[in-house]
């Protein structure tokens, strides 16, 4: 199969989600092709949405997570003859083109702007290729109204809530969100933190706030610094945010158990080191987790889409959540003091995860 997905440069999540597919297609023997789905509009716009996403999301998550609300109760409805309509039909025809001229078998949507063009193409009858959408998170997002392709959701749980947006049962697929193939790969914990450079036997909590490091992670890791007992081991990914890592190696250059890094290539093995995680909920960054079964603290940072996500695993055991940075703070040192209630949560994430997604969907696809 030769098949074309089409992601978004809004967050690593989407494209994270389509590299996944895209492994899972090369270890079958397939071909994909990763594209961004707003470049087909234009690069400047691609450029231009990508970094104000970037933007808002970091310095200014209050007015995302608004932003956010305001499109739920207020559905997209653009209209014909404006120019938002005749750039998106223009980057819907140039889309059209590529899927021809490549001989596509396929196309997997991993964000909702593209899988919206996908359905106006396959409703015009212009594309007649078996076409899919990937939710990545644990909800009905606004748009998603929008898309009548067959739909992958992220637990049977929420079928529910992706009929109620008007998305039929047989066009939900409820295989789960796609998270890459070293996720799927366990190294023992021990093992881990020696090539983490920990002691294996002190615990270990790793600290993200997603690849653009947002949220209030420099105030949660001096509460930690000042109440952890400093035989616990912390380390901190600031991933993309440069001016936060400068800050924060500064400030805790003289705490030999507050360990300061900036992108981590190897997340996986990071987690597989880690005996709590605390992170903002990201629909990736969650699932990741999940298959990890590695007992999470959830930071409602942004709001949006990230409440449902954060709602969800709190409700089904893998999470753990508190209002305030001080009770987050808290609820961590509890946590790692308590050996049996992480393993519970361990236990409910793994749960939860079944056959890995990115193969359910390359052999449904398939068939």
């Amino acid at each position: 199969m030769k098949i074309l997905i089409l992601s978004c440069n809004t967050g690593e999540g989407h494209n994270s989600c389509a590299r996944a597919i895209s492994e899972e297609l090369e270890r079958k023997g397939d071909w994909g092709y990763i594209a961004d789905g707003l470049a087909f509009l234009s690069t400047g716009t691609s450029k231009f949405v990508s970094g104000w996403h970037t933007r808002l999301y970091r310095y200014f998550p209050r007015l995302y997570g608004k932003g956010y609300e305001y499109a739920e109760k207020h559905p997209m409805n653009i209209k014909k003859h404006t120019a938002a309509y005749r750039m998106i039909r223009r980057g819907a025809k140039r889309l059209r083109k590529v899927i021809k001229a490549g001989g596509y078998d396929g196309v997997i949507c991993t964000h909702l702007f593209p899988a919206m063009m996908v359905t106006g193409l396959v409703k015009k009858g212009t594309v007649t290729i078996p076409a899919c959408f990937v939710a990545t998170d644990y909800t009905a997002s606004p748009g998603c109204e929008k898309v009548s392709l067959p739909t992958i959701t992220p637990h049977p749980d929420l079928t529910g809530e992706f009929q109620a947006v008007g998305i039929p049962a047989e066009n939900i697929l409820a295989y789960g969100i796609p998270v890459r193939s070293m996720f799927t790969e366990k190294t023992d914990k021990a093992e881990a933190k020696r090539k983490a450079g920990l002691d294996p036997e002190r615990l270990h909590m790793v600290i993200m706030g997603g690849s653009m490091g947002c949220g209030p992670m420099e105030e949660l890791t001096q509460l930690l610094a000042n109440s952890l007992p400093t035989e616990y081991d912390v380390t901190v990914a600031c991933s993309s945010n440069r001016q936060l890592l400068r800050r924060m190696e500064r400030k805790f250059e003289d705490r030999p158990n507050i360990h300061i890094r900036g992108y981590i290539g190897n997340v996986s093995a990071m987690m597989d080191s880690a005996d709590l995680f605390l992170t903002k909920p990201g629909g990736i960054s969650t699932t990741e987790a999940m298959v990890k079964g590695l007992p999470m603290v959830l930071v409602n940072v942004v709001g949006g889409c990230e409440t449902p996500n954060l709602e969800f695993f709190v409700s089904h055991g893998g999470a753990a959540t508190a209002d305030t940075p001080e009770a987050i703070a808290a609820l961590c040192k509890r946590l790692l003091e308590q050996d049996e209630e992480r393993l519970i949560m361990r236990q409910s994430l793994l749960a939860m995860h079944k056959t890995p997604a990115a193969q359910a969907i390359c052999d449904c696809l398939e068939a």
